[in-house]
């Protein structure tokens, strides 16, 4: 079961027992009435009494948790007290992959740590300008720059425009300098538009440099290179200028 109290700027989240699709939708109901009237928060799940879950919970989790993906924004940390071995290791390898968040596991004599740590809340980032093309931008090198939140109306317009550069051009090259990144908008991943625009890209692309300083893409950039075929390659911001001779070699 799930059980869910807020106290202060922490989400306290309980789970117990083998958990039921119906919990599922029970909590996540409360859960989005909840986050709804917070402006940001951290999370403390208690996992130390949770067995396990039905195949339907897991089916029914899914859908729910990627429904509050625009409200990932509110949640700056999340600790998880578990003292289950593979709950652990599975923060460590989720936590890279979901920047916006700082998740940290805790064993079960480490409560009052962890509600420390989510408690701790950091400054409000920016939320940046959005992503747009950049002034450098040309026929030869498509270059966008993502700074902050991404909307949908954003993302539906950088994809019409990479659409056309495929349609137009078999030498299609890129450039993404992501200067920070603040989530997107869940509607993204229902556009047409969007997914038009990937398999157009991974078909066509020719070179696809990346200019961050956020290291946690380094690893996924070489994942999508090698069951991609496309030539990618990351570069900090400090050598944005050898980003763009590489893209354009």
């Amino acid at each position: 079961m799930f059980d869910l109290k807020q106290q202060e700027n922490v989400l306290l989240v309980t789970l117990s027992g083998k958990v039921t699709a119906d919990e599922v939708t029970a909590f996540y109901d409360r859960f989005e009435k909840v986050i709804e009237d917070i402006d940001r928060t951290g999370i403390v799940i208690d996992a130390t009494g949770f067995d396990d879950m039905t195949g339907d919970a897991i089916a029914r989790d899914i859908p729910l948790e990627l429904g509050l993906l625009d409200q990932m924004g509110k949640i700056p940390k999340v600790a998880v007290v578990s003292d289950k071995e593979f709950i652990g290791a599975l923060v460590q390898a989720v936590n890279p992959l979901v920047p916006m968040i700082d998740m940290q596991s805790f064993g079960p004599g480490d409560t009052q740590a962890a509600q420390d740590f989510a408690s701790d809340l950091p400054p409000k980032k920016p939320k940046g300008k959005g992503i747009y093309l950049m002034e450098e931008s040309s026929p030869e090198v498509m270059a966008i720059e993502l700074d902050g939140y991404m909307d949908d109306d954003e993302m539906e317009a950088i994809s019409k425009e990479v659409l056309e550069r495929l349609e137009s051009s078999t030498d299609f090259r890129a450039l993404i300098k992501i200067t920070s990144f603040r989530g997107f908008d869940p509607g993204i991943m229902t556009d047409k538009s969007f997914f038009k625009m990937k398999i157009g890209a991974i078909k066509d692309m020719k070179k696809y440099a990346i200019v961050t300083d956020e290291g946690w893409l380094k690893p996924l950039v070489g994942f999508a290179g090698s069951i991609s075929g496309i030539d990618m390659k990351v570069f900090p911001m400090a050598e944005e200028r050898a980003a763009w001779d590489w893209v354009k070699a």
